[in-house]
């Protein structure tokens, strides 16, 4: 968002006058929302606990929303909706695993907020942020599987949560890559010292190209519902190699151009201080597997982490910062 004023977000501005429309818009909309986070807080109070439900693999797609993906869904079982605890990702952490005591699970993690976790939450916890594709800026779906099945084989006693990054940007899918060819998008070209490694921002976000009508709504919302599919296709596959009792559930939601009210602007991405159905109201997907795994308690083998600086980095690729 152009949130920050400054003499770059100026002339951008001056190029195209309807960003100062679209600015207005969004500062005199703040009361409404205000407004409307309170009357949502007060007719759902607080998120799900997900851990006091019951399931042996808790499979978390990352900023799904519950409308796209009821249409979309490719896989058999029984779905409703609930609540999520956060309107982005930390918040949710915070509300289901931090400081809690998680030794019969094992999480397997491509969002790096997960660092920021307490120490010995879960058995053990493995980051897959080292499995990421450079040129787009994520992780493949493909390859949290590989380590989520990998995690299983070595932990065949402990509840498994498996947090996948798509739907969330940067999106995977012929429609993202056409617009990455076409668009100068938001990334981060590696820049390689003698003593380090930095990444250095390039290009527009694509919230900022929306805006700026250098890609269609109609186009942002394509590439997300193909990066859906596309995951929803590795989601499947992985629940046909495991057993016992998967749960797909979401992180939070996405706006992708709506409004909370008919009257307000247009949201995009998923801001934390935002409470509404597209964010928060999340699929709670059960799929009942042939055979319930044994679940016994251990003591933390330690987590496998990467280092902070890399960490940033990802933060950076994927728009957290």
């Amino acid at each position: 968002m152009l949130e920050r004023y400054n003499i770059s977000n100026l002339k951008t501005a001056l190029n195209r006058p309807s960003l100062f429309v679209w600015e207005g818009h969004r500062v005199l909309s703040k009361p409404v929302h205000l407004a409307g986070n309170y009357y949502f807080q007060n007719k759902y109070r607080k998120g799900v606990d997900v851990i006091s439900r019951d399931w042996d693999t808790l499979v978390i797609l990352d900023a799904c929303r519950y409308d796209y993906y009821m249409k979309q869904r490719n896989i058999e079982g029984s779905l409703e909706s609930v609540v999520s605890g956060g309107s982005n990702s930390w918040p949710y952490m915070q509300h289901n695993f931090n400081g809690r005591t998680l030794h019969d699970s094992v999480y397997v993690t491509a969002n790096p907020h997960a660092r920021k976790l307490n120490d010995g939450v879960f058995h053990a916890m493995h980051t897959v942020l080292d499995r990421w594709d450079e040129e787009i800026g994520t992780v493949q779906p493909q390859d949290v599987v590989k380590a989520a099945l990998e995690a299983n084989e070595s932990y065949p006693n402990k509840r498994l949560i498996v947090h996948f990054m798509q739907p969330h940007r940067p999106y995977i899918g012929p429609t993202a890559d056409r617009l990455r060819q076409r668009v100068d998008l938001q990334g981060y070209n590696r820049n390689r010292g003698t003593e380090s490694q930095t990444y250095e921002r390039t290009g527009i976000s694509m919230w900022d190209a929306v805006k700026t009508g250098k890609v269609a709504r109609s186009e942002l919302r394509q590439a997300y519902q193909e990066s859906l599919d596309i995951v929803l296709e590795q989601v499947s596959d992985l629940i046909k190699q495991i057993d016992g009792r998967t749960v797909i559930t979401a992180d939070h939601g996405e706006m992708l151009g709506d409004r909370v009210f008919w009257f307000t602007n247009r949201l995009y991405g998923h801001p934390g201080d935002i409470k509404c159905p597209q964010l928060r109201i999340v699929p709670w997907h059960i799929v009942e597997g042939s055979e319930r795994r044994l679940i016994t308690t251990d003591e933390p083998v330690g987590d496998y982490c990467l280092d902070e600086e890399l960490i940033q980095d990802r933060l950076q690729a994927l728009g957290y910062v």
